[in-house]
């Protein structure tokens, strides 16, 4: 009798183990998923906030405004037909060209 209880409380010690030791690395595994899907939603947020502003601005260089309207896609789509082109206005939010203040 003292045998099988022996037993069973190793087993029960084991499955209480494997519980906790699967409860963190799963946890582990979470936190890096998260971590690494808030880096390119922060990429993405930035890239159409750049291209928001060059376009408001009717800024000159065509090779950073494709790479922001790349990389913000499709949210630069709605930008693309929501801001006008050199309006220096985005998103309701002024954005005057340097040495420029607006009225």
């Amino acid at each position: 009798m003292k045998i099988i209880h022996g037993f069973r409380s190793l087993v029960a010690l084991a499955l209480v183990c494997f519980s906790c030791a699967s409860t963190a690395l799963a946890q582990q595994t979470n936190t890096q998923l998260q971590i690494r899907d808030t880096g390119i939603s922060g990429l993405w947020m930035l890239a159409n906030v750049s291209y928001a502003g060059m376009r408001a601005q009717n800024h000159r260089s065509v090779v950073w405004r494709m790479l922001a309207f790349i990389f913000g896609l499709p949210g630069t789509l709605v930008t693309f037909f929501a801001v006008t082109e050199g309006g220096e206005r985005a998103y309701g939010i002024d954005l005057p060209r340097k040495g420029r203040t607006s009225s």
